[in-house]
């Protein structure tokens, strides 16, 4: 009797998540560490010398600290709350960081930026791609395709791809993706007079944009998808116990344990589930209105990018830009998530935390755009073509909406009705 319960004692060690010390606050273990390398780092007199920013860098440490340690969850749980609730604090600081340029005049912001890299604070060099549309070019010396290689070349080809394939991963609806893509392209037209750089050609933003590298992003995300709803996983990390009567060797229960870790940390960075979004955007007015407002804040995300970018005199190559979009990465994630839960799930009526830190500092982005280039955009006439067209496009669109849900919605009541539950996931 006292065989089997040792046995069993062992079995329930054994099967044991090797992850559960993470699941625990120890808040107070934190804490005394975080006092100790602070205590350190305070006294020590290297770090006196750069004193602001050192003493920056410590009150961003402590913020996100406490980030991880009190914030509330979120409806994401791998690889970890604490990571995410991290990542929670860093868009509240980033949050705070914009809000303290909004009140600073562009070139004291300028001068900031340099701050954050001593190449900054000069002035972009402004670069055309639409100066010459030729895609045949049999006297240019180096190439008889100069113009396509040059486009192909550039930094922005790659960004069209990797952003996409990202894109489809978060929005999970094909359809949903195309709209994002093809609404892009047009506000690369109606901007092309404030930022150079949007005037593309033809061929450039029908062939390469949307239909290869747009095309290919979303086809790769698509892929991925579905490998994530194929693939089984085993959660637990754990193997099936042996059979009656068999005893693996001390060498085999060792090699199986340390197999059983390393497996169970790997799939800690999985997903805990991956479920399909179902946005069914011609369901209900609710519905409908969230996606048509999920789509004017992604492109405005994105709009921002080259507008931040040109008014703060930040090159593309630069890293801020990419790490920008690192952290809309980060923060978009849970908060498109919970934007789903809240468009999706009449029951839920509160806008999560991330959402609603996402959907702040999209308008604090665009403040800023305002107030930096408000003298120099109003300086330059909006085209008119650009203007009517706009017009007459949001008043069909307004008037083809209404019809359909006040009567055509009506007269087919079981039409486009919705079907699928909402589920929480990561």
């Amino acid at each position: 009797m006292n065989k089997v319960s040792s046995s069993s004692s062992n079995n329930s060690n054994t099967n044991e998540d090797p992850l559960n010390f993470l699941s625990k606050p120890h808040t107070i273990f934190a804490l005394i560490v975080a006092l100790i390398v602070t205590v350190y780092f305070a006294f020590q007199d290297e770090y006196q010398i750069n004193s602001t920013k050192v003493g920056l860098l410590g009150a961003i440490s402590a913020f996100l600290l406490f980030s991880m340690l009190q914030m509330r969850d979120g409806l994401f749980v791998r690889p970890h709350p604490a990571f995410w609730r991290i990542v929670m604090g860093v868009g509240v600081l980033y949050l705070c960081a914009l809000v303290f340029l909004l009140f600073h005049s562009a070139s004291d912001a300028r001068a900031l930026m340099k701050l954050l890299d001593p190449r900054l604070g000069v002035p972009l060099p402004e670069r055309s791609y639409a100066d010459n549309c030729d895609l045949y070019t049999p006297d240019h010396p180096t190439s008889k395709f100069a113009n396509l290689m040059s486009t192909i070349n550039d930094e922005f080809i790659w960004a069209h791809l990797f952003g996409w394939w990202g894109k489809t991963l978060l929005l999970r609806d094909s359809a949903l993706c195309w709209v994002l893509s093809i609404t892009f392209e047009l506000l690369e037209l109606t901007f092309q007079h404030y930022l150079p750089n949007f005037a593309e050609c033809w061929w450039d933003h029908v062939i390469l944009d949307i239909l290869v590298c747009n095309a290919l992003g979303i086809f790769l995300g698509l892929q991925t998808i579905k490998y994530l709803k194929m693939k089984q996983y085993n959660w637990g990390g754990q193997q099936p116990i042996s059979g009656a009567g068999t005893q693996p060797s001390s060498q085999t229960s060792t090699t199986s344990q340390n197999s059983n870790i390393i497996l169970r940390v790997a799939k800690q960075f999985t997903p805990y589930r991956f479920d399909e979004f179902h946005w069914e955007i011609l369901s209900e007015w609710r519905r409908f209105v969230s996606v048509i407002m999920l789509t004017i804040l992604i492109s405005v995300i994105e709009l921002n990018a080259f507008f931040l970018k040109t008014l703060l005199w930040i090159p593309p190559p630069n890293p801020l830009n990419i790490y920008r979009l690192l952290l809309w990465c980060l923060i978009g994630t849970p908060g498109l998530r919970e934007y789903y839960q809240f468009a999706t799930d009449k029951n839920t009526k509160r806008l999560g935390t991330m959402a609603w830190i996402c959907i702040a500092t999209i308008f604090v982005e665009v403040l800023i755009c305002i107030k930096y280039g408000g003298a120099y955009f109003w300086s330059i006439p909006f085209p008119l073509e650009v203007k009517y067209t706009w017009i007459f496009g949001t008043i069909l669109f307004t008037i083809a909406s209404v019809y359909y849900f006040a009567v055509y919605k009506k007269s087919h009541p079981n039409k486009n009705s919705v079907s699928t539950s909402n589920k929480k996931q990561n």
